[in-house]
């Protein structure tokens, strides 16, 4: 039996360092580190890259091979931050420009950042810190 062609994914359990964030972390979950994933958890992954590629490719058959270029490179626009580095950007253009922000997902729910329990400092001192100001000592 040849087995020279097939591919062995192995991986080695994780070290256990325990540290006293359990509470802001939660524990760990080793299994999830160690097994490999479901080929449907793949698929499921990059359906939404798998979708947009197609529709590119037809617009492109349609419209002309510049026009998924145009859209790509207008996608590549709306990714970009345009907040300072400790602001969240709620990235609204990009949503509007694939057409998700009709769609009400869990994490337009969950992810309100005026809810969460960890306290950030204060942006002041978080640009600091993005731009090397402060001393660290």
């Amino acid at each position: 039996m040849d087995l020279s062609g097939l591919e062995t994914e192995q991986k080695t359990l994780p070290i256990i360092s325990y540290s006293s964030e359990f509470l802001e972390n939660g524990l760990p979950n080793f299994k999830s580190q160690t097994l490999p994933k479901h080929p449907v958890e793949k698929i499921q992954i990059n359906k939404q890259k798998n979708e947009r590629e197609k529709q590119y490719n037809m617009l492109g058959k349609v419209f002309g091979s510049q026009y998924p270029l145009m859209l790509r490179l207008e996608e590549e626009i709306y990714n970009q931050p345009l907040r300072l580095p400790c602001l969240p950007s709620s990235y609204l253009s990009l949503e509007v420009f694939r057409g998700t922000d009709i769609e009400v997902e869990p994490e337009d729910l969950y992810n309100d950042p005026n809810k969460s329990l960890l306290i950030q400092p204060p942006v002041h001192q978080q640009m600091e810190q993005y731009l090397g100001m402060t001393d660290l000592k």
